[in-house]
């Protein structure tokens, strides 16, 4: 068993971390505890068995290329996470902001329809200061709008 796991090891060691065009035979050969040994230059003193497993040798620049692909994909990730919350960072700040807007019409739609609920005459200021009172009709329509100001505000 601890031989196969060595053999695999040693296989991804020399085939994962990326290849060049000459392949090297691996060999294996039992070291003097017994235990099975792997390697691609076996000692001269060891009855060496080759066997079936080929590997090739690493291509260092090929590794640091992939090194520093990987360098760059985490610092992309990082740069759009930080760009993501400050997204929804400035989100809430607008949908606080329109929240707050949206309070203080409230509150004036409702000083307002307080207003012309209680008033027994309304006016409209006319531009020489004087002032024309309305109707029945139009005091209605202005109680009206400012009940739907309300709604529109409020709910």
């Amino acid at each position: 068993m601890r031989s196969a796991t060595t053999a695999c090891l040693l296989l991804a060691t020399l085939i994962g971390a990326g290849a060049v065009a000459s392949e090297t035979t691996v060999y294996m050969w039992v070291d003097e505890n017994g235990v099975p040994q792997y390697t691609d230059r076996p000692p001269d003193d060891a009855d060496v068995h080759p066997t079936r497993i080929q590997s090739r040798r690493t291509d260092p620049e090929a590794v640091q290329a992939r090194v520093q692909q990987d360098r760059d994909l985490r610092q992309a990730r990082a740069e759009r996470r930080q760009q993501d919350e400050e997204a929804a960072a400035e989100e809430a700040a607008r949908r606080n902001e329109t929240l707050q807007q949206r309070q203080v019409n409230c509150e004036q739609a409702r000083k307002k329809l307080e207003t012309y609920e209680n008033s027994r005459r309304l006016y409209r200021p006319l531009p020489n200061g004087e002032r024309e009172y309305l109707t029945d009709e139009e005091l209605d329509q202005a109680r009206a709008q400012a009940r739907a100001q309300v709604r529109e505000w409020c709910d």
